[in-house]
C-alpha cells in the first residue's frame, strides 16, 4: 500500500526559520548561492532530505527566494534580521512570514489570533488529510509560530494606537480653534484600532487622510481596490478648488 503524505507545512516554526536565515545571512550576506552552499551555512554537510526541508520551510517563510537554481535571502528577511526589534515595519514583516505558508493562513482564517487547543487543531488537521502520525508537528510548529506574532503584534499595535492619539490630538486642537467656548471635540478618530485591519496616514496643510485596509487580500480584492481607488481620485478632483479670474477659489466640476 502506498503511504499516505500528509499536506505540506514548514518543518520549522518561524522563530527557528529566522534563526536558519541569520545563520545563511551571516555567512552568504544577500548574495546568490546554491542550496548546497545554504545548507552548509545552516550546519548540514550538504544537500539531504534534513537540509532540503529545512530550506523549504524558509521558502515557505517567504525568507528564501528562487534563483534559477539557486536560493538568495529575501528583502523582508533581510528587514527582519537588520531592523531594530522596536522596528513597526519589522513587526510587519512578521506577521507577514507567519502567515505565508498556506496552511498557517487557513489556521488563522479558521481560528483567528486566539490559538485553540491542540485537540482542537488535531481534529481540523485530521479533516485536512494530515496522518495521525504526524499531526502533532504542524500543531507545534504553528502554536510557536503564533506565540511570535502575538508578541510583535503588541509593538505594532502600540504604534497604530499612537497614530490613533496623535490624529485625535490633532482634531482636539482644531477643534478648540475652531470653538473657543468649548465644547465636546469631534470624535471621528476615536475608533478602535482592530488588529487585522492596516492603516496609513497622510498629513496635508487641509488635515489629514487615512485609509485602512484588512492585513490578508486575496489578488481579485487588490484589483478591486486599485478600480475603486480610481473613483475616489475622481471624487476627491471635484473638491479641489481653482482662483477664478477676480482672486476668489471655485470648486472644480
Amino acid at each position: 500500500m502506498a503511504r499516505v503524505r500528509s499536506p505540506n507545512y514548514p518543518s520549522l516554526s518561524l522563530p527557528s526559520a529566522i534563526d536558519a536565515a541569520r545563520k545563511i545571512y551571516d555567512k552568504e550576506h544577500t548574495h546568490k548561492a546554491d542550496p548546497e552552499v545554504m545548507a552548509k551555512a545552516l550546519g548540514y554537510s550538504g544537500m539531504n532530505g534534513a537540509s532540503a526541508t529545512a530550506l523549504s520551510a524558509l521558502k515557505k517563510y517567504g525568507l528564501l527566494l528562487d534563483e534559477g537554481k539557486q536560493l538568495k535571502i529575501s528583502a523582508d528577511a533581510l528587514t527582519i534580521l537588520v531592523d531594530p526589534k522596536d522596528s513597526v515595519e519589522r513587526a510587519k514583516l512578521i506577521v507577514k512570514a507567519a502567515f505565508s505558508p498556506q496552511l498557517f493562513s487557513d489556521l488563522n482564517e479558521q481560528y483567528g489570533e486566539t490559538v485553540p487547543s491542540d485537540e482542537n487543531m488535531r481534529a481540523y488537521l485530521l479533516k485536512r488529510a494530515f496522518s495521525p502520525s504526524t499531526v502533532d508537528a504542524p500543531i507545534r510548529t504553528y502554536r510557536e509560530t503564533m506565540e511570535l506574532v502575538s508578541e510583535v503584534k503588541k509593538l505594532y499595535d502600540q504604534a497604530a494606537q499612537e497614530v490613533q492619539d496623535n490624529l485625535l490630538a490633532s482634531e482636539q486642537q482644531r477643534e478648540s480653534t475652531r470653538n473657543p467656548s468649548g465644547g465636546a471635540p469631534s470624535k471621528q478618530y476615536q475608533s478602535n484600532v482592530n488588529p487585522s485591519m492596516r492603516q496609513d496616514v497622510f498629513s496635508i496643510e487641509e488635515g489629514a487622510v487615512t485609509i485602512e485596509w484588512p492585513a490578508a487580500l486575496s489578488v481579485e480584492s487588490l484589483k478591486d481596490i486599485e478600480d475603486w481607488l480610481t473613483i475616489v481620485k475622481r471624487k476627491i478632483s471635484r473638491s479641489v478648488q481653482k482662483p477664478e479670474a477676480n482672486g476668489k477659489p471655485e470648486a472644480e466640476e
